[in-house]
């Protein structure tokens, strides 16, 4: 779990990711073609709607926050805390109150109208950039991956967690209470928060820690 420090998980996980937010959102914002194209996308796949499956995925979308993450999340923080892993269930918490903070501000700086297209999409308040369902359920899977570092199941994790993360953001779309860039910027905002946090938290601060404990080894030397 604890490794040393590298800048290379630093630039892929944290920076590029936080740049193409930013660059996503000035061009949402900016420019008439990609909301256009959201647009095109979300008329193409409403083609396939039917009142049983969205009857279905409305209620299934709730796993990407109430009736998933957010249950899941406390039981693994428990589970952590039971077993004395302090540092690992903190990240877990951290990572999860973190994009509830920033999702929100995000919906705020960019203030995205969400998509009506047609009737009976369910009433949803907020801004729709981006999409909180697809933060948080990529920040969950990507906390779980990151602490399954030395975890045999790691495959696993990373397998079912991808079809989870792709299904939720498929049902905002679906439902269209979302625009498809609307689902990428949630991936790129939980990506950089998850990835900096664990960076932070098990390489950068460990470090620290040693590097001041040899210090202070060698002046009792």
């Amino acid at each position: 779990m604890w490794q040393k420090f590298s800048m290379k998980p630093i630039v892929l996980g944290v920076i590029l990711p936080a740049a193409a937010l930013v660059i996503l959102g000035l061009v949402v914002a900016a420019y008439p073609a990609l909301p256009a194209w959201d647009v095109a996308f979300l008329l193409s796949l409403h083609r396939y709607a039917t009142p049983t499956l969205t009857q279905w995925i409305a209620i299934l979308t709730n796993l990407g926050t109430v009736w998933g993450v957010l249950p899941a999340t406390v039981g693994l923080m428990a589970v952590a805390f039971w077993h004395r892993r302090w540092w690992q269930g903190s990240y877990l918490a951290l990572t999860m109150l973190g994009c509830i903070v920033l999702n929100p501000l995000a919906k705020q700086l960019w203030h995205r109208l969400r998509p009506a297209l047609w009737d009976g999409i369910p009433p949803y308040a907020g801004f729709s950039f981006p999409s909180g369902h697809a933060t948080y359920s990529m920040a969950f899977v990507l906390a779980l991956v990151l602490l399954a570092a030395d975890n045999p199941k790691r495959p696993w994790i990373v397998a079912l967690g991808s079809l989870f993360v792709g299904f939720i953001g498929f049902s905002r779309v679906y439902l269209g209470v979302h625009f498809p860039s609307d689902i990428l910027g949630g991936w790129l905002l939980a990506t950089a928060w998850a990835v900096g946090l664990y960076q932070l938290m098990f390489r950068l601060w460990p470090g620290l820690l040693r590097s001041s404990e040899s210090e202070q080894s060698s002046e009792s030397g």
